[in-house]
């Protein structure tokens, strides 16, 4: 099953895995540099000469802190880069990560070339963090990525495994608490597909920040007490900080003592360091269990609180989950089982290695992938060429193959048999297209091969791999998509605000394809280097603000790429596309231009500048504080109660946003930005009644327009869409989807404008609006003018239709800006 991917990996933040799928067992390879290990520390070291990567680039770490990097994995998809002081250039996550692929390729030591890998993902990874991710595969060599949510990896490696436990319709939770990361899933496995029913995640949670925790509450402190130091937090942890170095060298200590304390009840961390006055300090700080427990309570009990939040969510009890599967290193930790046993009271299940679960996961998926890239022709000449089609799995005892042939067959036969001996066709005489029912073991992967002969039972040589066939073996119905991905609009309902629009929904089945029309909300001219087509896409919750989710990218068409000028109002076709990898893809065509563009969505990496962040958690901090003004003025006291609470965690995260350095060399800045997003959410929920309020008496208001104005002006027609409108009510309101409302009211007020255009008092209005306050504003005072007079004779002689004509085209006249006023006073149709 060479032409099959088969091998898996496991890219993890402070370890890594690979294996490979080989007929139906799972091979997992051990470093031959390392005592055969099957684990890779994803550390990388540089020196002058050469590139340490794995066991002796961790060792280097305390000699040379700034040539060696470590937990890259958390910064993928980021602006962020790692000076190499012996290089005397920087390296981004994507050129790490691909220098940790490179290595584990020779953990592969039978001499085959690895070009096509599964590679895993936290299922919390957002778009960008996975193109990087598939970016590093790329650069590692590698012909074909394919990226597999960790979870979904590590549920493959479980259901085939435990083959003997009832599997068929249950449910399941995944714990995928690993190095830096971490993620809940709900599993489920329905006609034998397994199925991801909900996730949550936390991309900055994992051992690493237990072992900055140890450092952080328990080595300083003591180190502090012990000798004379000033900020020796921010010495360690700034980047050009004194004690920057010894940073990481305690950070290394505080992993082995966190490593030792899920055997022990105690460990101990030898630190030698200078004081701030000279003094030498050898400092021997023992640590007990209860300790580090104290101090990682919060960080469990967060992880709870999600699983609590996705049973609440899906409408089910914990007596509806069959246990939890435990993966990934941390929880090897005594206290994560316990805690989360004890919180959840479900079964915790601990039936597979966490450390290799979710990289022999990945092998399994492998081997269902096919390679898509054409591979070197094989040197052998082969006097047959065979193109074969059968399913890969199946529920069925017996599965269809079919193979075409190409060369001379004359006096040839085939014979298909079963690996195991089980089946055998016979000899055969050959077609040119031959079909077969092939019998399989139940429950099983099944390998079967194709041999030509001629008449003297001489083999023939073809380009025939083994046939592979899982019977009723575990795979997944797709993988689904993590979070909403939206456009940013403009909002018609809030003149100068956006809003976010739903183009692919939350756990929505990759890949995804759809098309939307927009219209252009400006005028863009041919050839003009300042004037571009924007669209920003986001990902997150469709139903919240836009500053409250992440921007993943922009779509993006220049004036210099135009055939002709596109006026304010066309249509743009926009065609969006995700794959199985959460490529996202954009193409648009201009109808106005007849023109079509392709890759036009232009991805943009996180960047959060210290600066900045303390700059959007204050804009967020006095946000909060005019909702609580508000909400007090309204004698709202739930709602007050609920924002004074949010307003706790702003001030914490203010606090620490403070404390940060410019070049703080930990990932506090991500948490606490991952943090402010969270909250703003939050915020936007706690109010959310207000505005739901607001949104139904709106439309409430605009309904008995309507229906005033359709039922004294209104046509068959126009009172025929506002009573559609109305018929749809109880859907929209009861949603209590506030964009929904807010959509419906639009549509009504647009009909109302567009009946009232008919009606002469109407039109009137709009021309003496037009003469009184926009006078002044035309940009061609000639042209409006001869507009004018031909308004006042149409006036005269009441022909509305005429005075209609010359409200339009003294609209046109004005700069966009007062357009945008007039239309939000009076509105233009």
């Amino acid at each position: 099953m060479e032409n099959m991917i088969n091998f898996g990996i496991d890219l993890g933040t402070t370890n890594s895995v690979i294996t490979k799928f080989v007929k139906g067992e799972i091979q997992v390879f051990t470093n031959p540099m390392d005592f055969g290990r099957a684990t890779l520390p994803s550390v990388v070291a540089f020196r002058k000469e050469k590139v340490d990567v794995g066991t002796k680039a961790k060792e280097y770490w305390e000699k040379k802190p700034k040539d060696v990097v470590g937990t890259f994995k958390r910064k993928m998809g980021t602006t962020e880069s790692y000076k190499i002081a012996c290089l005397k250039q920087s390296k981004t996550p994507i050129e790490l990560s691909a220098y940790v692929l490179k290595e584990l390729k020779t953990f592969v030591q039978s001499g085959e070339n690895v070009e096509a890998a599964v590679i895993t993902i936290p299922a919390s990874f957002d778009a960008i963090q996975s193109n990087a991710t598939k970016e590093a595969g790329l650069q590692a060599g590698f012909k074909q990525v394919v990226l597999l949510q960790e979870p979904i990896a590590a549920s493959l490696a479980y259901a085939n495994k435990i083959k003997e436990k009832e599997l068929t319709n249950g449910q399941w939770l995944v714990y995928d608490l690993g190095g830096g990361t971490f993620d809940v899933a709900l599993i489920k496995i329905q006609d034998g597909e397994m199925k991801v029913l909900d996730h949550e995640g936390d991309n900055y949670l994992g051992g690493t920040d237990f072992d900055q925790l140890i450092v952080e509450k328990i080595i300083i402190p003591h180190l502090e007490k012990a000798g004379n130091f000033s900020e020796l937090n921010n010495e360690m942890q700034s980047a050009s900080g004194k004690y920057n170095g010894k940073y990481y060298s305690c950070l290394n200590k505080a992993e082995q003592a966190k490593i030792e304390l899920s055997a022990k009840t105690s460990a101990s961390v030898e630190v030698e360091i200078e004081d701030e006055e000279g003094n030498e300090l050898d400092e021997s700080i023992t640590i007990t269990r209860s300790e580090f427990e104290a101090i990682i309570k919060a960080h469990i009990d967060s992880t709870v609180e999600m699983i609590k939040r996705i049973i609440t969510r899906n409408s089910l009890t914990t007596k509806d989950i069959q246990f939890v599967l435990m993966v990934g290193g941390s929880t090897f930790i005594p206290y994560v089982r316990s805690r989360v046993a004890e919180m959840l009271q479900i079964p915790v299940n601990c039936d597979i290695d966490p450390t290799t679960a979710v990289a022999i996961g990945a092998a399994y998926y492998a081997g269902t992938k096919q390679k898509s890239f054409e591979q070197e022709k094989t040197k052998e000449n082969v006097a047959l060429k065979v193109k074969m089609a059968y399913q890969k799995a199946t529920k069925e005892l017996e599965e269809i193959f079919a193979a075409k042939f190409e060369g001379n067959i004359d006096g040839l036969f085939y014979r298909i048999t079963r690996a195991d001996g089980g089946f055998d066709t016979g000899l055969k005489t050959l077609k040119s297209k031959i079909n077969e029912d092939l019998p399989l073991v139940q429950k099983s992967f099944n390998f079967f091969k194709l041999a030509v002969y001629d008449q003297q039972n001489n083999l023939i040589t073809t380009n025939a791999e083994q046939i592979g066939i899982a019977q009723d073996t575990y795979n997944i119905g797709g993988q689904p998509l993590p979070e909403d991905i939206c456009l940013e609009v403009d909002d018609e309902e809030h003149s100068g605000k956006t809003k976010l629009e739903l183009v692919f929904q939350r756990n929505d089945g990759l890949p995804l394809h759809k098309k939307v029309t927009k219209s252009l909300n400006k005028t863009v001219k041919k050839g003009s280097n300042d004037e571009v087509i924007i669209i920003r896409v986001f990902e997150g919750r469709h139903d919240t603000l836009p500053e409250a989710n992440k921007p993943i990218g922009i779509i993006q068409i220049k004036g210099t790429d135009l055939s002709r000028d596109i006026v304010k109002g066309s249509d743009i076709e926009i065609t969006l596309e995700m794959s199985e990898s959460r490529d996202f893809i954009a193409s648009a065509y201009l109808q106005m231009a007849d023109q079509e563009f392709k890759g036009i969505f232009v991805p943009e990496n996180r960047d959060v500048p210290v600066e900045l962040l303390i700059e959007q958690v204050e804009t967020l901090s006095e946000k909060l504080k005019h909702e609580i003004h508000q909400a007090e003025k309204r004698n709202e006291n739930d709602t007050v109660k609920s924002l004074v609470t949010l307003k706790k965690q702003m001030v914490a995260i203010q606090n620490e946003s403070y404390d940060l350095t410019e070049d703080d060399v930990t990932d506090k800045r991500y948490q606490l930005e991952d943090k402010k997003r969270k909250l703003a959410q939050e915020i936007d929920n706690t109010t959310r009644d207000k505005h739901l309020q607001v949104a139904k008496a709106d439309y409430l208001e605009k309904k008995q327009s309507a229906k005033e104005i359709s039922a004294d002006y209104g046509n068959e027609q126009e009172k025929e869409a506002i009573n559609g409108i109305i018929s749809q009510e109880p859907a929209f309101l009861n949603s209590n989807n506030i964009i929904k409302i807010r959509e419906k009211t639009g549509e009504l007020r647009s009909l109302i404008l567009m009946i009232l255009w008919h009606t002469p008092h109407f039109l009137q209005s709009v021309f003496q609006d037009l003469l009184e306050n926009s006078y002044g504003s035309f940009k061609d005072k000639e042209q409006a003018e001869i507009l004018i007079n031909a308004g006042k004779f149409a006036l005269q002689v009441e022909n509305w239709e005429r005075l209609s004509e010359v409200n339009g085209g003294l609209f046109n006249l004005l700069p966009d800006t007062v357009q945008n006023e007039v239309t939000t006073k009076i509105g233009f149709y």
